[in-house]
Order: structure tokens, then C-alpha cells, then sequence
């Protein structure tokens, strides 16, 4: 249901997809600037190809992720996404994981994700997970706090990104 959701508030926002480079996407890791305030009610952020990695599900193997659909919600400062993750050849379909978060208000810059971003081992965030990964420039979202903090920074940077 909340892929049939999501899908009809980007059909009715005007199917607005913004296709992100690889030199937009390599900003957005290094950036510190984060926005929940879209451009439209919704949109889908289409990422580069085999880029960024992450397990929907911890005990699965890592898969892509093609992009994010992003919605404002009523709460203030708030967004809700709905990652889209590659296909596996050991399963039909792919994966989505959907959630919501926001800025915080009392923040004074309105900067912070008030989900933790935080790994586990102390890591950075979008930090490889996969072997090779630094080498062969890729990115991880190791939780839920990573995927809001990676849609926020793509968000601030939609100016740089080509509209489809």
C-alpha cells in the first residue's frame, strides 16, 4: 500500500524525477547541508547506477539503490520516503523501505535528523559496507537515519541535478 501511495502523489505532483549525477551524489556525501522542504508534494530522486548500496531487511545481502520517491507530509519540516532497492535474482520484484522523518525545529541552522545516523561501528555515514567499495567508489546506508540524511542532502542540492 505504501508504494501504491507514494506512486500516485508523484503521478499527481506531475511525475517529476530528478536524475543525480555522480558529481551531485559525491556532493551530497561530502555536504552538510540538508533541507526537508522538496521542490514539489513529489518526486522521485533517481540515483546513480550501482552507486549507493544498503539491505533493506539486515539479514539480506546488500542491493542497489535505484532512488527514493519524497513526499512533504503535514508534520512541519517533514518528509516521507520510499526507498527502491534493486532486484535480486533470488527473489521477483524489489525492495522498499518507507519511512518518515523531519528537521528539528529547535535546531537553530533546522539542520539535524532527528533519527540517528549514527552506524553501529563507529563508521561514517555512507561509508562502503560492500569489500572493494572504496575503490570502486561506492556508498552505503547502513540504517534508516543514513537514507533520511542522504534524501535531505540530495534535496538541497536539486538545483544541480537534471529534472526528467
Amino acid at each position: 500500500m505504501l508504494l501504491l501511495h507514494h506512486a500516485y502523489l508523484f503521478w499527481a505532483a506531475g511525475r517529476r524525477v530528478y536524475e543525480i549525477s555522480d558529481a551531485v551524489l559525491r556532493r551530497a556525501i561530502a555536504a552538510t547541508q540538508i533541507t526537508t522542504a522538496p521542490p514539489a508534494a513529489a518526486q522521485y530522486l533517481q540515483l546513480p547506477e550501482l552507486r549507493v548500496w544498503g539491505s533493506p531487511n539486515g539479514a539480506d545481502p546488500p542491493e542497489p539503490l535505484d532512488g527514493v520517491f519524497v513526499h512533504r507530509t503535514e508534520a512541519a519540516l517533514s518528509i516521507a520516503v520510499l526507498a527502491i532497492f534493486g532486484m535480486r535474482p533470488d527473489r521477483p520484484g524489489f525492495s522498499a523501505v518507507g519511512l518518515e522523518g523531519r528537521a528539528d525545529p529547535d535546531h537553530p541552522s533546522a539542520g539535524e535528523i532527528e533519527i540517528a545516523a549514527t552506524r553501529e561501528d563507529g563508521g561514517p555515514p555512507f561509508g562502503p559496507k560492500l569489500a572493494g567499495g572504496t575503490a570502486a567508489g561506492l556508498y552505503s546506508v547502513a540504517n534508516a537515519g543514513e537514507l533520511l540524511l542522504l534524501t535531505g542532502r540530495l534535496l538541497a542540492l536539486l538545483g544541480e541535478a537534471e529534472e526528467t
